[in-house]
């Protein structure tokens, strides 16, 4: 059985791509968190799960922005976790969230990072091992913890997606894609894929006649180039000659997937991801 997690995170989906970094930097320092996707198991009743969370939990964090402040159920999170009387400390990451801050958080000082996230989170983390102690911080240390990487793919290539997926769930990695993540449906999509490619360890591009096709797949490799993501190409059907990756390395898939695989993480932590 794992131990109880030290965090318990409030937040709404929609400023996931935050509280993922949130979530990798308290881990590299050894702080546990629980996460809501990761730690309910399928067919769980999902309310009772986190309200289990909550009563296990240390202190609690809420991520005060645009989206949350909407958001009754974490409203509900915070009103149970503060009739326990155990710490809260709420995290600031735009202006509306500023001026919102819920009643009984206003008088708690805030964790600002709204202008500087590195000084914002050295200051949350001195706050949160004062509470946690750091010996418990340092005892929770992962024995591994890595960022996320972005997934570029056509919709075609569902097929080895289902087996790049495993792969990086196997390896601990985090991902995003257009099919299975979260989205944030009332931003311009390719406003949302440049947020999600600039804030990714690293962009893996499905190579395929259908990613030579698509509208988006060579855009989206082409941007990560550009702001200097390193991006991993990885041929699952063979394309053919394709001037946009003429004289890129790949790793190939086609003649052996297990082989392919095996390379993909070599060069991964090569790169220290």
């Amino acid at each position: 059985m794992e131990p109880p997690a030290n965090v318990f995170i409030s937040y709404s989906r929609k400023d996931k791509l935050f509280v993922e970094r949130l979530i990798s930097d308290l881990l590299m320092e050894g702080i546990s968190v629980w996460r809501d996707v990761e730690q309910i198991a399928a067919g769980s009743n999902w309310q009772k799960e986190i309200e289990h969370g909550l009563e296990q939990a240390s202190v609690l964090l809420y991520v005060s922005s645009k989206h949350s402040i909407d958001s009754p159920w974490i409203a509900h999170e915070i009103k149970a976790y503060k009739s326990s009387e155990r710490k809260v400390i709420p995290i600031v990451i735009d202006d509306v969230g500023a001026r919102n801050m819920p009643s009984e958080l206003a008088e708690i000082q805030w964790a600002d990072f709204r202008q500087d996230y590195d000084l914002a989170f050295d200051s949350l983390k001195t706050g949160l091992i004062a509470i946690v102690g750091e010996g418990e911080a340092i005892k929770a240390r992962p024995k591994k913890t890595k960022g996320y990487v972005f997934l570029s793919y056509a919709e075609e290539d569902s097929k080895f997606l289902v087996k790049l997926r495993r792969f990086l769930k196997d390896h601990e990695y985090a991902y995003w894609d257009y099919e299975g993540s979260d989205r944030d449906y009332q931003a311009q999509l390719f406003l949302e894929l440049e947020g999600v490619i600039s804030e990714a360890n690293a962009t893996l591009s499905i190579l395929s006649p259908s990613w030579k096709r698509s509208q988006w797949t060579v855009k989206e490799y082409l941007f990560s180039e550009e702001i200097n993501t390193p991006v991993f190409l990885l041929k699952a059907i063979e394309l053919g000659p394709t001037l946009v990756i003429a004289g890129m390395p790949y790793i190939d898939f086609i003649k052996d997937t297990d082989r392919g695989f095996e390379k993909l993480a070599r060069e991964l932590q090569r790169k220290g991801l």
